[in-house]
């Protein structure tokens, strides 16, 4: 949980649209991942090759125990980003979610 606040903050300072993502942290916040999904597909249309959304995205879905859905959204962060630890990042968990089938 600790993780997804820092990643959400960190997402805000790269100037992700705040209102939605002031939503996202609160349905983050009280458990509300579903809505928080939305929040982030909205965010998203604006926006569909920003790799911090993709991220959020995938953590949130494994949150939700949707493996198939949070692989899919970190092979998106995957192919959007250049920052190499966040690659790496996505590499593990698309890894650890590949070895759960």
């Amino acid at each position: 949980m600790k993780k997804i606040i820092t990643i959400l903050f960190i997402s805000f300072l790269f100037g992700i649209d705040n209102d939605l993502l002031i939503k996202t942290t609160h349905a983050v916040k009280i458990g509300k991942y579903e809505e928080a999904i939305t929040y982030i597909n909205k965010a998203e249309n604006n926006n569909q090759k920003n790799p911090e959304f993709f991220r959020l995205k995938a953590l949130i879905f494994e949150m939700l125990n949707e493996p198939y859905q949070a692989k899919k959204a970190w092979g998106k962060c995957l192919k959007y980003s250049k920052d190499k630890n966040m690659r790496h990042e996505a590499r593990i968990h698309i890894q650890n979610l590949s070895e759960k089938k």
